[in-house]
């Protein structure tokens, strides 16, 4: 309600200010074309020029330009362009209320580029790459712009995978960006300039494979803080532009097909009965019902009669729950997409209107049956290896869904008026069975016993967006005054409804197969894991976000010496809440482990460890597989039911960001710009959740306190939680123990910015910038909360004590556009952290111990080369092919403590020990370097065009060791290539094939010590992809 309030009267004030806009004196335009004089060609990227006045443009494409809002009178129109002589045209008039038209030749060598009909006034079109790279070039920070044309010829499926062909760029976990090596927390992520919530309740980034490339107009990446930027854009601002109120009507239509090599037509993909994404997700039918959500579910008394309410209770969420647990296997089909998008440009109530829908909807399906994973104990004397604790292949199948709509809808009340209104939705769902057996410690297992493990985990991400934007534009006595504004209400959600784990011990030791043909016998993991043998889980993630904008430039001040003085200011108010719940069960094992014998009942050979295991939910008198059956079932060991693993586990966060900025604009001479400012920034975060105490396995309860606390010699702290699990009421109200359930930051933050821009020519420019950015923790990091993956056994534990950390920025680049559409490029930049905010990963008995800490310093420095240009410079025979590189070496260091304390000895003298691992590491998600390459052709007199595109991400750090004798987790390099043909069947058709991760890499991390062992291996297979595009 609040927000509506606050858009109704931002439109009013918008609407009021057209009417009076429209009341002035009507001005009038001019619009032009340029050409070849020598063979008639359009030429882009012409820097037009009104002398006198101040106004410059370029033309587009087509050779066109157009400038709007000019006073009556005479002009004189200067057009330049490297490689052409200049074109001066005098006396071009320009009447009230109408547009002037010139057209202009320019003689030169030949260059000819790619036409696109384009009609654009203010905003110059992204569609080309020579156009990407003027807007580029015109942008005060460094800035690179991925255009509508490369987004088309990359053939990439959504915003993540074309970021990963920027300059610096990689992307994490398929979704996530890293920018100049600094991981997610560094970087914004922008939907038309403003701020979107992360749906994903473990990081604070948000998930980019939510923006299918069908509704992207372009993507532009800022690597430099400027003051109307978010005071966290360290590393870069994603500003991800959906595409607005169109030019013309236009019909377009996609239909594609797919094929992997790992998955299409596997008969041994993996899922499970019931399982799947359905049409559009199926989380609903998952969903925990309220009868079993609101009830606390004790484990049972042994003595519990059949026919007790208790029992009949037990039984009825037996009955209400799927008794599927295991996986089975079946056959994969072929991956599909469909893509559909249509524009109508009118009128409404007398003004320019249009509106834009965009829907995408596609399938895939991705197996694997050879991955790995490894988990050690390691020697706190050398940091090597000391204990296996399971090294286990993995198979593995996931079906993903998703949909998606954009609606945007505007109208321009005045020539310098527009008001746009933008829905976005999207939802993923991702259905994923896993099946892993492996080797487990031989100190404490017999040779022939493996790790078993079974998992059904079902994910569903939605993201809906509701923005109103207004930019309007009006001369006050010859000066410029632009007022753009913006507000937006979202919603972001993660469900994981019904996630089922299975684990037990594999017994081989008796090589005779069974009556079903099946090798081995399971028994029960012996004491009391800290991962359960049979495990459902339901958790939930909701957040809603309210952020409002205002930006103000003018440029009605001018300096000492009569140059002009832009000035902008604003401000952004942005208010997040989130809501976590997770609800954890268990089934009861049975003093008799009647679930164990065997694999499966004669009779049954369909049957899955997992389901025979579930024999119990059927109604007594009838079998797994629905024959009558007259085994009794009127003991508790003999009944497999349901109670709770712990309380309920939740945190509800709330975050409130305001800011203001102001910044000036000037010239010092003909070719020297400045940028100077400063930002003002609040963060008001803070976090309640459950209490700590309340996890019945005390090592879940001890992963919550500080290291010193649960480390230490001295466990006060340790009593203190037991005492509180056992009811004490002093305990579980002690000062400490509530301390460890909140968390919360309120700072304040000055950001100053300063760069400096130099034409040293018309096309070669350098730019610096200095600036102080900040980064914030997410919701999760600091929830004082137990997250367990049931599949890896590891446990992400929030960490109250986190805190915010400041960067100092320093950054260099050299640009030079020698002919249109071509770029070379030079960086440096140096960045210095403190406090930096980084992954730890601890050794533990069952699985390691996942935790985000701050570190006392940090820095990165590197460079970056950049080069895109069509190869006409070598032949004009290769005048239609292009390519393109860049190239981003990048070093990284962080303080390691010379010594770690481990806790205190009686007297409160903190006990060291010293590091095994030196005094300086890198910083965790660095990459040592990344490189880009692409190699196209396009001549727009032959059908086909060719594309090939190379991505090798270097080593990094992947996570830090936790404790003293643990090695850090490095990931290796990884290379992926795409090729991608297209053949223009008619005008309006195309049809398009694409392969994708041709090289088929394995993606691998190691623990960093002097063996190396594996931390994890991943192969995903080589996509084929065969599409067909029509459009009117």
């Amino acid at each position: 309600m609040r927000m509506g309030w606050i858009a109704c009267f931002l439109l009013g004030c918008s609407l009021a200010w057209a009417s009076v806009l429209s009341a002035q004196e009507a001005n009038g335009a001019l619009r032009g074309s340029v050409q070849d004089a020598d063979f008639y060609v359009p030429i882009p990227a012409v820097s037009i020029q009104l002398e006198g006045t101040g106004y410059t443009t370029q033309t587009d494409d087509s050779g066109n330009f157009f400038i709007n809002d000019l006073k009556p009178g005479q002009y004189t129109v200067l057009a330049s362009a490297g490689g052409y002589i200049r074109e001066r045209r005098a006396d071009v008039v320009v009447s009230s209320g109408s547009v002037a038209e010139v057209s202009l030749g320019l003689t030169a060598e030949i260059v000819e580029l790619d036409e696109f009909v384009v009609s654009s006034e203010e905003l110059v079109d992204t569609n080309s790459t020579a156009a990407a790279l003027t807007l580029r070039s015109e942008m005060k920070s460094f800035t690179d712009v991925l255009g509508a044309k490369f987004i088309a010829q990359t053939g990439a499926s959504d915003a993540s995978k074309l970021l990963a062909k920027t300059t610096g760029v990689n992307v994490a976990d398929g979704k996530f960006v890293v920018v100049r090596g600094l991981n997610d927390r560094y970087n914004v992520v922008n939907l038309n300039s403003l701020r979107v919530p992360s749906s994903d309740p473990d990081r604070r980034a948000v998930a980019l494979d939510l923006f299918p490339s069908a509704v992207i107009e372009d993507i532009r990446t800022s690597k430099t803080f400027v003051p109307d930027l978010n005071g966290e854009s360290t590393g870069g601002t994603i500003n991800i532009i959906t595409k607005a109120v169109p030019d013309e009507d236009f019909v377009k239509f996609k239909a594609g097909t797919g094929y992997n090599t790992q998955s299409t037509g596997n008969d041994k993909f993996l899922s499970y009965k019931g399982g799947g994404t359905g049409m559009f997700g199926t989380a609903d039918s998952r969903k925990l019902p309220d009868f079993i959500k609101g009830s606390s579910l004790p484990a049972m008394d042994g003595a519990s009669r059949p026919d007790s309410p208790d029992r009949m209770f037990r039984q009825r969420v037996n009955n209400s729950l799927s008794p599927v647990m295991g996986t089975q296997e079946v056959s994969a089909p072929v991956d599909f997409t469909l893509e559909a998008s249509m524009g109508h440009r009118g009128e409404f109530m007398g003004a320019p209107a249009g509106v834009t829908v965009a829907l995408d909807y596609s399938k895939k399906y991705v197996y694997s049956d050879d991955d790995l994973v490894g988990r050690y104990q390691f020697d706190p004397s050398t940091g090597e290896v000391q204990v296996l604790k399971r090294l286990s292949t993995i198979r593995s199948g996931q079906e993903t869904m998703r949909a998606g709509l954009l609606v945007a809808a505007g109208i321009e009340p005045d020539e310098d008026d527009e008001i746009v209104f933008t829905y976005f939705f999207n939802r993923i769902a991702e259905d994923r069975a896993t099946l892993q057996e492996g080797l487990l410690d031989i100190n404490q297992f017999a040779a022939t016993d493996r790790d078993y493990r079974e998992s059904l985990a079902y994910t569903e991400r939605e993201l809906k967006v509701w923005q109103l934007a207004g930019k309007h534009k009006s001369d006050i006595n010859g000066k410029n005054l632009d007022v753009n504004w913006a507000v937006a209400y979202n919603q972001s959600s993660q469900l994981e409804p019904d996630h089922r784990f299975v684990r037990g011990i594999l017994d081989l030791s008796n090589p005779v197969p069974n009556a079903n043909g099946v090798v081995g016998i399971y028994r029960p993991v012996p004491g009391n894991p800290t991962v359960p043998e049979f495990q459902r889980l339901w958790r939930e993630l909701h957040d809603e976000n309210y952020s409002a904008r205002l930006d103000v430039a003018s440029d009605m001040f001018e300096g000492v010496d009569g140059e002009k003085v832009r000035v902008k200011f604003g401000g952004l108010l942005d208010y997040s809440d989130r809501e976590y719940r997770a609800d954890s069960f268990v089934y009861n094992r049975g003093a008799q482990n009647n679930e164990f014998p065997s694999l499966a009942k004669p009779g049954f050979p369909g049957a899955t460890w997992g389901d025979v295991f579930l024999i119990g939910n059927q109604p007594v008198g009838v079998d797994l597989d629905g024959i009558p059956n007259n085994a009794p079932f009127n003991s508790v060991n003999q009944f497999n039911y349901l109670y709770r693993a712990n309380g309920v586990e939740f945190y509800n966060a709330s975050q409130m960001i305001a800011a203001g900025y102001a910044a000036l604009e000037f010239d010092l001479g003909p070719s020297l710009n400045i940028t100077l400012g400063g930002r003002v920034e609040s963060t008001d975060i803070k976090i309640q959740s459950s209490p700590i105490y309340q996890y019945p396995d005390e090592f879940l309860r001890f992963a919550l306190l500080s290291d010193i606390d649960r480390l230490g010699p001295d466990d006060t702290m340790r009593q203190l939680v037991n005492a509180a699990f056992n009811g004490d009421v002093a305990a579980q109200n002690d000062p400490r123990i509530l301390a460890r359930s909140r968390a919360s930051i309120q700072e304040q933050h000055f950001l100053p910015a300063m760069s400096v821009n130099w034409d040293m020519t018309e096309t070669m420019r350098v730019r610096s910038a200095i600036s102080r950015t900040v980064a914030r923790p997410s919701f999760k990091e600091m929830a004082p909360v137990v997250f367990l993956n049931v599949e890896s056994g590891d446990l992400f534990v929030g960490n109250v004590d986190l805190e915010m950390s400041t960067i100092m920025n320093y950054d260099v680049r050299w640009e030079w556009f020698p002919s249109a559409g071509s770029l070379i490029g030079v960086s440096f930049f140096a960045k210095q952290i403190d406090k930096p905010i980084e992954l730890s990963q601890e050794s533990g008995t069952s699985g390691d111990v996942v935790r985000y800490v701050n570190t006392e310093k940090g820095s990165v420095y590197g460079l970056e080369l950049e080069f895109q240009r069509d190869l006409s410079f070598i032949t004009d025979e290769l005048k239609h092919f292009a390519i393109g590189a860049n190239y981003s070496y990048i070093q990284s260091q962080a303080t390691r403590p010379e010594f770690v304390t481990t806790g205190t000895d009686s007297n409160g003298n903190p006990l060291t020990v010293p590091s095994l691992f030196g005094r300086s590491r890198r910083l965790q998600g660095q990459p040592d370097y990344i490189f880009n390459f692409n190699l196209t052709y396009d001549n727009p007199e032959f059908p086909l065009s060719y594309g090939a595109f190379l991505n090798v991400t270097g080593p990094q750090l992947y996570a830090v060791g936790g404790r003293p004798e643990d090695p850090d987790v490095f990931q290796e390099p990884f290379t992926t290539l795409d090729l991608g043909v297209t053949y223009r069947m008619t005008k309006n058709s195309r049809v398009s094939l694409r392969a994708q991760n041709v090289l088929n890499a394995e993606l691998t991390r190691y623990y960093n010590n002097q063996g190396k062992p594996t931390y994890s291996t991943r192969k995903t297979g080589i996509g084929f992809s065969l599409s067909m595009t029509v459009d009117w």
